[in-house]
């Protein structure tokens, strides 16, 4: 999925869309039921997620919407934390492309960071495993050595490079959880409730609180790209300045 390097808000719709068709689907079988492998066993998995939340992710539920017993779960996964350790990698591996080597490195963080807290906001009912999840999964390796190389990419000194690894995750991750967990920053109708209690302010109790009523919580999307935005002129002066430091 290249969205090139143009303008992020103008590329931003395009990046909201997932190409589902490259999800696997199940095959039926010639009796017409559905042949049980770890891609549809995933697909069922995550279906229950989303729709009710982690909490409602059993093995028993998962057999029941299979239409098998629960314990053929067992074949292809030891218990319900390697299931979702594999659904939370397949996710990654399907919703988060790898950058273009020739592309900017500006351009490919951008596009790194959107996809990667995209999966938050589409996964709701994944949130706080996926923030969870300790990154020893394949997928979750290769984030990290994107995300350094375009840092290197960018100049950032070898000392400043695990900083940096770290402010980017902890930026994405940390937003995409808060969004998930705060419908009062994702919803329009909440957060136009926010803004009229910021308007009845008093101003002389909260002069600059008032003032920002018409504009404070505004579009998710726009904020986190915005802060995109942000961090990544900060990787590019420093690494600028790194970059006359070792010439």
């Amino acid at each position: 999925m290249d969205t090139g390097c143009a303008d992020p808000w103008a590329e931003r719709a395009m990046l909201w869309t997932v190409d589902r068709s490259r999800r696997a689907q199940g095959s039926p079988t010639r009796t017409g039921a559905v042949r049980l492998d770890r891609g549809v066993i995933l697909r069922a998995a995550q279906e229950i997620c989303d729709r009710d939340g982690l909490s409602a992710l059993t093995l028993r539920r998962l057999g029941n919407e299979l239409g098998v017993d629960a314990t053929a779960m067992y074949r292809h996964f030891r218990d319900k934390a390697e299931l979702i350790s594999a659904l939370i990698d397949d996710l990654f591996r399907l919703e988060v492309d790898e950058p273009d080597p020739q592309g900017h490195w500006r351009d490919n963080l951008r596009k790194l960071m959107i996809q990667w807290w995209q999966i938050y906001r589409r996964h709701e009912g994944l949130a706080a495993a996926m923030a969870g999840q300790p990154d020893d999964e394949p997928q979750l390796f290769h984030l990290t050595e994107w995300t350094v190389r375009e840092l290197i990419r960018a100049g950032v000194g070898e000392s400043e490079l695990g900083l940096y690894h770290q402010t980017i995750y902890n930026h994405t991750v940390g937003n995409g959880l808060v969004a998930a967990l705060s419908p009062w920053l994702t919803d329009v109708e909440l957060r136009d409730e926010q803004r009229r209690h910021y308007a009845a302010l008093d101003p002389r109790r909260f002069p600059s609180s008032a003032s920002v009523a018409p504009t404070i919580y505004p579009d998710t999307a726009e904020v986190f790209e915005f802060s995109v935005e942000v961090l990544l002129d900060a990787i590019e002066k420093r690494g600028q300045i790194a970059t006359r430091q070792r010439d």
